[in-house]
């Protein structure tokens, strides 16, 4: 079965083929260089031969770890360049005895890379390079089939040329280079979009320096290499030196057991294969123990490796030359050359232009509107309008249902087809979809468009809709009033979608209200990247669900209800500000809009800092503002010890049901905090919510999020989840704000691999702060006490940095103290401050002394009242 595009499809051969002659000019690819002859190899000397065949693989391998094997194998390797380019056999057979372990002429170290590049070498203007790359690009053509692991050597290179043959048929004008770039930019083609240029020094054999290079900063990231000799164990490290000592004295099986006694897990030899194409498992253990040594070597010496990072390193550099295959997207997106099919259309609407290129309308514009329709219809036409709401939205994704037919049926008065292409999600209950409001998603010459339509012969709903704006102006306008600030969404009105007008009050509003034709929406022009990809369904249901009051008031004849939800009473009080979290935190705009700008890029923030710096208040505040202190729209846990995966996502619970009079115990799969407060963010995509996690590190963070890491950093991808087996996903607008000391020694470390999803904000002990909240409240009794707090605050955290380091502070919250006066202030100081000192301390209360008030601010202790005596 061929590999295929996205959403199960083959990808279009001609169509393909026409984009790239477009981009790729005969002229941009050299002339086929002069072909590699065994005679000519014959007649070089050692040395002429070493330098021929490093040229030779320079392009194709950008590593080099085997160029040892040219001068061990000189000789030998001299026959096998007479079989592979004289032999009578066929060249698979041929070439698979060369490269194939255990084969007559296969030598250690060279791999297919150098043994494909000596074949094209032999005969450059028929035979291309050989390379997974060119596979990829052919199975994703649908013209070879997807080749199991198993098969052979002679089978995929067969396989290949035969390939590159059906190209050469289908473009004979195009050069055997020119098709070897057209392939492999077919392999590396994300969504629907054809690359312009190909993508260099990714054929798939080997690796790139820099990923290598990045694999090695990776893995420093991870565990700095000062911090991993201090923690090696001792044993461990007796076995690199043996290691290293075999590999000096040519001992290579002594030096492969040693490495393998010192790193027993085998993960790093199954990537080797990814990592050098001349590593295979099926090498006598003799060859994989050489070729592992001269592997190391290599690293060690041109990428400054540390022997212990080795097997580290051999991991992240083989993920790294995985992730250069490009996944398959459920919504393969849009492309240029859906707008440019659409604008030749407008200008050769005939029957003959179409037939030419009905397999690229096919491809460009009908199998990306299927794939738009069906992942909003599944994220929030099924789940929130249809269940939630009840609205039974036709959401098929068929011509004459959800999306509309390319053709026209206006019996020849015009054209025979149609330039602009609709998906309408609309009630089933109206006749068809002009009788109706609608959200639609319409794509032309001009780009893409969506959100909320209402046309003219949709005189039932027309009608409510207006009755309810006038009624309820100021609440729809509430209601709106997310969407308009952030500038996302346009009004038209005009039955093009041409004529843009204001909308910034409520009359405004009323006066849009009154055309025959309107629509509200996001327009996104061609070039927009948006269009490209995954992320547009999740802007379409967004945008829809942002202007959902305006559907409400043409679907129910009362829409209070959701506009009550959406906006409040026209009585509350306006929505949590930026100037309510500034007068509740004491915190500054910059710092604000650096917080903001930080979910905004990865939707997980954690807050961390000494006790007292107001972390939870804050993250409170901050949720109130994110929510726009919408009820319900905030949830807080908090983790400890012995907090669980099936308390925070799902599991098992054990339940007492009483049926037919008896008591049965059942065993049901259960939501946790986080899988129930998603389903409800889910169904409202358009209000943010946020989940506060206090105490993030005193939970076993691994074992409560599991395989929730994943999903905190790609959150368009779905998991399915151990318990109840269903698939499950973070929707877009939910928040994760945590709060940590980092100092608590009961809490456990994190490792990098959650640190890296988070964001991490400190919270210092902050002067400032506390100035600003005395000054605002300042003692009623002594005008001098305020000044005065605020200097034993800086006086004790000015000793405690000179003494035990500036992480062991105290917080300014610990004096934020409503109504403070001196008595309140030596309550804090006995009961609040004085034990978390002694915590730093280590438990000596006899250095308290030099932490008192009056040590600190330099005063003399007062003196204590001597008791009365009798005379």
């Amino acid at each position: 079965m061929a590999k295929c595009s996205p959403n199960g499809k083959v990808l279009p051969l001609v169509p393909l083929l026409a984009k790239f002659r477009a981009t790729s000019p005969c002229d941009s690819h050299p002339t086929a260089e002069t072909p590699l002859r065994a005679a000519t190899l014959d007649d070089l000397s050692d040395d002429a031969l070493h330098a021929e065949l490093m040229q030779l693989i320079a392009p194709v391998l950008p590593v080099s770890f085997h160029t040892a094997a040219f001068t061990r194998e000189g000789r030998f390797l001299r026959h096998a360049f007479a079989h592979l380019l004289r032999g009578q056999d066929p060249l698979p057979e041929r070439l698979a005895r060369c490269v194939t372990p255990g084969a007559a002429y296969h030598i250690a170290g060279l791999g297919p890379a150098f043994w494909s590049a000596v074949v094209r070498a032999a005969n450059p203007t028929e035979m291309p390079l050989w390379c997974p790359a060119l596979e990829r690009g052919l199975q994703a053509l649908g013209l070879i089939a997807e080749l199991p692991y198993s098969c052979s050597c002679a089978e995929r290179f067969a396989a290949a040329v035969e390939g590159v043959r059906q190209v050469r048929v289908a473009a004979p004008e195009l050069s055997i280079a020119q098709i070897a770039d057209f392939v492999q930019r077919v392999a590396f083609m994300e969504g629907r979009e054809f690359p312009s240029h190909a993508t260099p020094g990714h054929a798939g054999w080997g690796v790139e320096p820099a990923e290598i290079q990045r694999a090695v900063r990776e893995v420093r990231s991870r565990h700095p290499l000062r911090q991993r000799l201090r923690e090696t164990p001792p044993e461990q490290l007796a076995g690199i030196a043996l290691f290293q000592s075999e590999c000096v004295a040519g001992r290579h099986e002594a030096a492969f057991a040693a490495f393998r006694a010192a790193f027993p897990d085998s993960q790093w030899e199954a990537a080797l294969p990814a990592l050098d194409d001349a590593y295979s498992p099926g090498l006598e253990l003799s060859q994989r123990a050489l070729l592992w040594c001269e592997i190391a070597a290599v690293l060690c010496d041109t990428f400054r490796v540390h022997p212990l990072e080795l097997a580290d390193v051999a991991i992240a550099a083989a993920v790294a030359q995985q992730q250069h295959r490009p996944e398959r997207d459920p919504f393969g997106g849009f492309c240029s050359d859906t707008f440019d099919f659409l604008a030749e259309l407008k200008d050769n609407n005939t029957r003959d232009w179409m037939t030419t290129n009905r397999e690229r309308y096919q491809f460009v514009l009908r199998e990306p509107l299927v794939e738009l329709c069906q992942a909003v219809a599944d994220r929030y036409v099924q789940p929130v309008l249809n269940r939630e709401h009840g609205w039974d939205m036709e959401c098929d994704a068929r011509a004459g249902r959800a999306i509309t037919s390319i053709c026209k049926n206006d019996y020849g008065r015009s054209g025979p087809y149609q330039f602009v292409q609709w998906v309408t999600f609309f009630r089933r209950s109206q006749s068809n979809r002009r009788d109706d409001a609608q959200f639609f998603v319409r794509v032309g010459s001009d780009g893409v468009r969506y959100g909320f339509h209402l046309g003219r012969s949709a005189r039932a709903a027309g009608g409510q809709f207006r009755k309810a704006i006038q009624e309820h102006g100021e609440a729809v306008f509430r209601a709106l009033l997310p969407g308009l600030r952030l500038g996302d969404c346009r009004f038209w009105t005009g039955e093009d979608l041409q004529t843009e007008v204001s909308l910034r009050s409520p009359a405004e509003l009323r006066a849009w209200a009154t055309h025959k034709t309107i629509a509200a929406g996001v327009h996104r022009k061609p070039d927009d990247p948006v269009l490209r990809g995954e992320d547009l369904p999740g802007e379409v249901l967004l945008t829809f669900d942002r202007l959902l009051p305006l559907f409400a008031c043409a679907a129910e004849s009362d829409p209070r209800p959701l506009l009550t939800r959406r906006a409040g009473t026209l009585d509350d009080p306006l929505p949590y500000d930026p100037h309510s979290f500034h007068r509740e935190t004491y915190l500054s705009e910059t710092w604000l809009d650096r917080v903001l700008g930080l979910l905004r890029m990865k939707k997980q923030l954690v807050l961390q800092g000494v006790p007292g710096t107001g972390k939870t208040h804050v993250a409170r505040c901050l949720a109130r503002l994110l929510t726009h202190d919408r009820p319900g729209c905030v949830r807080l846990v908090q983790f400890h010890p012995a907090y669980c995966y099936e308390e925070f996502v799902e599991g098992i619970r054990v339940r007492n049901v009483e049926a037919n009079g008896r008591s049965e115990i059942t065993y049901p799969v259960e939501d946790g905090v986080l899988c129930e407060f998603a389903a409800q963010a889910a169904a409202r995509p358009s209000e943010p919510h946020v989940l506060i996690v206090d105490e993030l590190n005193r939970g076993n963070l691994p074992r409560i999020f599991g395989e929730l890491l994943f999903l905190l950093e790609y959150r368009d991808q779905a998991i399915t989840l151990p318990y109840s087996k269903r698939e499950f996903r973070l929707p877009e607008n939910l928040f994760v704000v945590a709060t940590m000391n980092p100092l608590d020694r009961s809490a456990v470390a994190m490792d990098q691999a959650l640190r890296r999803r988070f964001s991490f904000v400190d919270m210092p002990a902050d002067a400032a702060v506390l100035a600003r909240w005395l000054e605002e409240r300042p003692p009623e009794t002594d005008d001098t006490l305020g000044p005065r707090v605020v200097r034993l605050f800086e006086e004790l955290n000015d000793r405690l940095a000179r003494d035990l380091g500036p992480e062991k502070q105290v917080g300014h919250s610990f004096f934020m103290v409503p109504a403070l006066d001196r008595e309140k202030l030596a309550a804090v100081w006995d009961h609040h401050v004085q034990p978390l000192l002694l915590d730093y301390l280590g438990g000596r209360n006899d250095r308290l002394k030099d932490f008192t008030p009056e040590r600190l601010l330099g005063e003399r202790p007062a003196r204590r009242a001597k008791p009365a005596t009798d005379s």
